[in-house]
């Protein structure tokens, strides 16, 4: 494998391992048996009967998706897939809104060598582009009628 090759790579790997993740999780109940992101509820009122067990927030960073609303589908199946991680069986939205991804860089350079002396001169700009965010509880919904204690 030639240098070049070699340094492309490198570099890829090392863009790769520094994007931030996509969801971030926080304990503050019982984590149970793991479940899959389809047996996951999305709630937007609470349901009669919970148990919390963890916080969990997402992003639709990195998703290569564009429109508002397929940014926001990207975000809701994290959330199920994070709440799921940790055994529960809904997610109880709490907040939805949209921050600025500093992602994106244009910039121009020009530089000038002469002899063992180099000079450089670079301008840039830097713009983000907008991302969708959800913070929720991910939690357990009781399915007995008379909301077993937990």
């Amino acid at each position: 494998m030639n240098l070049y090759l070699r340094g492309l790579v490198l570099a890829l790997v090392i863009v790769l391992a520094g994007c931030a993740s996509p969801t971030t999780t926080n304990m503050i109940g019982t984590s149970r048996t793991p479940l899959q992101p389809e047996q996951v509820t999305v709630y937007t009122q609470e349901p009669a009967c919970f148990e919390p067990i963890a916080l969990v927030t997402a992003t639709s960073d990195m998703s290569f998706t564009f429109t508002d609303q397929a940014q926001m589908d990207v975000v809701l199946e994290r959330l199920r897939e994070a709440a799921g991680r940790v055994g529960a069986n809904g997610v109880l939205l709490q907040r939805t809104g949209e921050e600025r991804d500093e992602s994106v860089h244009v910039g121009t350079g020009v530089g000038r060598q002469s002899g063992s002396v180099g000079f450089g001169v670079n301008i840039g700009k830097s713009f983000g582009l907008m991302e969708k965010t959800a913070e929720a509880a991910a939690i357990w919904v009781s399915a007995d009628a008379a909301c077993e204690e937990f």
